[in-house]
């Protein structure tokens, strides 16, 4: 069975990511925090919070791949 990250992991990754993206403009800029700006849209947070996931499974697959 393939290792999976947390919701927890996903969440704190996907913070980053958001403050990331709006700091270097690679989306339209945001004032508001991750928690609020997906508050009221759970398809884009489940959207995003996917695309971390598949980063930090593939992450710990290459990981696992060097050792």
């Amino acid at each position: 069975m393939a290792w999976r990250p947390s919701l927890e992991e996903v969440e704190a990754a996907a913070r980053v990511l958001a403050r990331a993206g709006n700091h270097y403009r690679w989306w339209k800029p945001y004032k508001k925090s991750y928690e609020e700006m997906f508050a009221t849209d759970l398809m884009a947070k489940s959207e995003f919070d996917g695309i971390v996931e598949q980063m930090l499974m593939a992450a710990h697959e290459a990981r696992s791949a060097t050792t």
